[in-house]
Formats: structure tokens, C-alpha cells, sequence
């Protein structure tokens, strides 16, 4: 596993991460009604999971926080 300081994900961390997502999209869509907080995490894990199949993730990823004065 990752060292949690380094703000890095391995690939198999990556993965782990879209399997653990599609599992939750799987048991929301199997879900009859949802409330708004999880339609709203549902739309988010959604893109997500979208940003996390480029390939450029394949292999890892280095993970920073935005820029506190940035907007967006």
C-alpha cells in the first residue's frame, strides 16, 4: 500500500478504487429510492469513476490538494 504522506495512489490502488465504486453504484442502482445526498454522491462517484478509466491512471497517480485561492 501507498505511504498515506506521499499523496501517491499505485495502480493497484486505482483499481481498488473503481472496484470499490462500481460495488456502491451497484447497490444504489439496485436501491428503489434514494435520498438527494446520495443522488448527489451517486452523480459524483459517477465522475469519478469516469476520470479514474482514462489510462493515464493505469500505473498511479499523484495526488494534491487545489490551490487555496483557486476557484473550481
Amino acid at each position: 500500500m501507498s505511504d498515506a504522506s506521499s499523496g501517491r495512489l499505485s495502480g493497484e490502488e486505482v483499481l481498488a478504487l473503481k472496484f470499490a465504486a462500481h460495488r456502491q453504484l451497484t447497490r444504489w442502482a439496485n436501491k428503489p429510492r434514494l435520498s438527494p445526498d446520495q443522488h448527489a454522491r451517486r452523480n459524483a462517484l459517477r465522475r469519478a469513476v469516469a476520470v479514474l478509466r482514462d489510462e493515464a491512471f493505469a500505473h498511479g497517480c499523484d495526488l494534491r490538494a487545489p490551490d487555496a485561492g483557486r476557484q473550481g
